[in-house]
């Protein structure tokens, strides 16, 4: 898929976990998409809308493998979360993880609700596993990929502590996840996934979603209809809509399981160049398993550096991250240890 973005044809792109980039195809589609507004008027909305919808919602159910009517298509991860929170009982207890995405973290918060959060190492999901054993937690609550460290939590766990605790919330954001992993929501523990579009999917801005099982629809007592009915407020973009419905076909006419397992030997590859230069935390390092994004530890002198070489990464955290997806290749990654090696030269 790489010919369909122009973009890397100036940069080395390592910065997917901040924003996916638009296709050719895509922009394309788009163009056409603002011609029919601009030429109906009215009736581009009214002709388009509920269609666009509805091929969102059934394209984005199939992706994530969960029924459609438990995929619901919001504006972003951000209110599809803060609007499932006003379903639990007031005196839910969560356990969240430290250095988690802000938002996640403020809108429990600004809920009301009482957490507590635990320090993240390599171990993390044994002190997960631990805590859980100590306290009376009502849910648990995680990126499943953190956005700042790349830390990817193991999904087998999950399994373990869904079947130790049954009655145990899992509220999972899937923004750095979806578009990023093989999954099947399905198949997994997790009880409901949010996320934005924006970033692994690269659908462009406007469009979040959440699905949910129908256990926890049962647990919370919950009248379907009208829980439905809380994610349709505020008005939607078309074009948001069309184009994630544009961006999954595409991804999928590509081989989605093809493009991971192609992106999988990057990260692969990344990680243990990275570890053998000492540039990620050593918590991170002795993982089994990590995502493809990766927090860098270098001085804003060398994040500058990369920049000028047109490197393109942010800092986040405690250093600078830096992301690959499945347009990337085995050279950029040869070009960013030789810049990493070059700089590291320079400063002795």
């Amino acid at each position: 898929m790489r010919y369909m973005f122009p973009f890397l044809q100036d940069c080395i792109y390592l910065n997917t976990a901040y924003t996916g980039l638009l296709s050719e195809p895509l922009v394309e589609w788009r163009k056409q998409d603002d011609k029919n507004f601009q030429e109906h008027g009215d009736l581009y909305k009214r002709i388009n809308e509920k269609e666009y919808f509805d091929e969102a919602k059934t394209e984005l159910a199939q992706f994530i493998g969960t029924k459609e009517d438990n995929c619901f298509i919001t504006s972003n991860f951000s209110f599809a979360f803060q609007t499932f929170l006003f379903s639990l009982p007031r005196n839910s207890y969560f356990l969240m993880l430290e250095e988690e995405y802000p938002s996640l973290v403020e809108i429990v918060s600004d809920h009301g609700f009482e957490f507590k959060q635990i320090q993240i190492s390599s171990n993390i999901e044994e002190k997960i596993w631990d805590e859980l054993h100590k306290n009376q937690y009502k849910v648990f609550a995680l990126s499943i990929i953190q956005y700042a460290s790349g830390l990817l939590f193991d999904l087998d766990w999950l399994k373990k502590i869904k079947k130790a605790f049954p009655n145990l919330l899992i509220l999972a954001d899937g923004t750095q996840f979806v578009g990023a992993e093989k999954f099947n929501f399905s198949l997994c523990p997790i009880d409901a996934i949010f996320g934005s579009t924006y970033k692994w999917l690269l659908a462009g801005y406007g469009t979040g979603f959440l699905a949910v099982k129908d256990e926890v629809i049962t647990q919370l007592n919950l009248d379907k209809n009208k829980f439905s009915k809380s994610f349709d407020r505020g008005q939607l973009s078309v074009k948001a809509l069309g184009s994630l419905t544009f961006s999954i076909r595409q991804i999928q006419k590509a081989n989605f399981d093809e493009l991971m397992d192609y992106k999988s030997n990057l990260a692969r590859k990344l990680f243990e160049g990275l570890k053998k230069r000492q540039l990620i935390e050593s918590y991170i390092a002795e993982r089994k398993k990590h995502s493809s994004i990766f927090n860098i530890q270098i001085s804003t002198n060398a994040f500058q550096y990369l920049l000028s070489n047109n490197v393109r990464c942010i800092p986040r955290g405690k250093g600078v991250r830096i992301s690959i997806h499945h347009y990337n290749t085995n050279e950029e990654i040869d070009v960013l240890f030789d810049l990493l090696d070059n700089y590291t030269e320079k400063k002795r």
